[in-house]
């Protein structure tokens, strides 16, 4: 989706401490003004934001029901720019899910080439981001 910014939700499993993303679930960039804009967002698009529908976010729980699995997390890119979550990240992560058993991946991507991927914690009541320990196998 590069120069866009691509978004998903992970399924997987969590035991004890341990939580484990084993499938991607793509979703459409649908960013396009569905959410309420302040006047510094009317020059935003799909190159820096994203857009989650709560219908793909439903199909997602369904398939990940299905396959005994639970939404652990979401995922986006930061195209050109840092794996670090953006304030409009950290607003739009409220309601989504908190705490430890949903982490935020940001994939940055560089000139189209995937660069730094990084895991957040939504904290303090959706205050804060908190950085998080990444395992890719």
């Amino acid at each position: 989706t590069y120069p866009n910014e691509c978004v998903g939700l992970l399924l997987g499993t969590i035991t004890g401490d341990a939580k484990v993303a084993d499938r991607a679930y793509v979703v459409e960039n649908t960013w396009a003004g569905q959410v309420p804009l302040t006047d510094a967002e009317e020059d935003h698009s799909q190159r820096d934001r994203f857009y989650l529908d709560p219908r793909d976010y439903l199909r997602a729980d369904r398939a990940a029901r299905e396959a005994g699995l639970d939404i652990v997390g979401c995922y986006h890119s930061h195209p050109d720019a840092q794996a670090r979550p953006s304030e409009r990240d950290r607003v739009g992560a409220q309601g989504v899910g908190s705490g430890p058993s949903f982490s935020f991946l940001i994939q940055s991507v560089r000139a189209g080439k995937a660069a730094d991927l990084t895991s957040w914690l939504l904290a303090d009541e959706g205050e804060r981001f908190v950085s998080e320990d990444l395992r890719v196998q």
